[in-house]
């Protein structure tokens, strides 16, 4: 017979041939598309977003205290606050005390270093509306640190998070795929079995 002949034209080759797709490769496949899809589009809008808010939160926050100027206030009892002491950089709210310029004592609770003991001078920044914070306000390069360090941050927080869910969906898969190996392993034994018996 010469080569080929008894063969039509359409018989399938075994190096184009290819193994059938399982439904969890095909999930696992488009799954991880779309994580990442997800992740490309949602991390930068998040990052972006909470980084104009900080943005926003520190010019308004610059806006209220325009008018505000620094004085130097005293605690007027301890700083307490847990575990504060040893570490020596936590800071609690404690209430402080100060002159305005006529003379007229004022108190306040402001956020103080964590341990210092009652007299402690404090600078603090007051508004002629009364308002006390420890902190002034932020300058417009401080802002946009502020803004870049809380995209910068959600960012981060972004990735951790896409991480740990495209982990958990490749479990998930595994653990699906095996159960079907599983399951068609026992109906190969079965079949095998059954036609031994009836041998």
């Amino acid at each position: 017979m010469p080569p080929g002949e008894g063969q039509g034209n359409d018989a399938p080759s075994t190096s184009t041939r290819r193994l059938p797709i399982r439904a969890s490769d095909r999930i696992q496949r488009w799954g991880r598309v779309l994580l990442v899809v997800v992740f490309l589009l949602a991390a930068p809008l998040a990052s972006a977003a909470t980084g104009r808010a900080a943005h926003d939160a520190e010019t308004r926050r610059a806006a209220t205290l325009s008018d505000a100027r620094k004085v130097e206030a005293r605690l007027i009892s301890d700083a307490d606050g847990p575990v504060a002491a040893a570490i020596g950089r936590t800071t609690v709210r404690a209430p402080v005390r100060w002159k305005q310029p006529d003379g007229t004592a004022r108190t306040a609770v402001v956020s103080v270093w964590a341990g210092s003991p009652a007299g402690t001078t404090v600078p603090i920044w007051t508004t002629a509306q009364g308002v006390a914070t420890s902190r002034g306000p932020a300058t417009p390069g401080e802002a946009v640190a502020s803004a870049w360090m809380t995209a910068a941050g959600t960012f981060a927080a972004a990735t951790g998070l896409f991480v740990a869910v495209w982990k958990f969906f490749t479990k998930l898969v595994d653990h699906i795929r095996y159960m079907g190996w599983e399951k068609e392993w026992d109906e190969v034994e079965a079949e095998l079995s059954e036609r031994f018996r009836n041998r």
